[in-house]
């Protein structure tokens, strides 16, 4: 039986228009990772979920602190760094896809000042 990963959002412009999004993900599996990226790391190597898993479908990306001089790559130190100044929320496989169709590592560069703690949720099919 599926798991039910649950999302939501919601963006307004002050004054301005709104939108909100609230939906349920089946998943067949789910891997959750918590880390402290020390400060002064360069390519540290976090894995998320198993070589060989099977379509991810989710794939949330938090921080304890967002700064242009906090970063990850996916997949491979030698990948392009993505800031984290913000939460990152990819839903959906065509949304993780654009990182990469199955992402299982990620290499996190931090030079903020301090350490920092970053949250990693995957949703993701059993099979491959």
């Amino acid at each position: 039986m599926p798991e039910q990963l649950q999302y939501s959002f919601s963006a307004q412009v002050s004054g301005g228009p709104s939108m909100a999004e609230a939906k349920t993900l089946d998943v067949e599996s789910y891997d959750k990772t918590k880390v402290t990226v020390p400060d002064g790391s360069t390519d540290l190597e976090v894995n998320i979920q198993p070589d060989g898993a099977g379509l991810t479908q989710f794939l949330a990306v938090k921080a304890s602190a967002y700064d242009a001089n906090l970063s990850y790559k996916v997949n491979s130190a030698a990948g392009t760094a993505i800031v984290l100044d913000a939460p990152h929320l990819f839903t959906g496989a065509g949304a993780v896809a654009l990182l990469d169709p199955a992402p299982t590592k990620l290499f996190f560069s931090n030079s903020t000042g301090a350490d920092v703690t970053i949250d990693v949720l995957v949703g993701r099919d059993a099979t491959p």
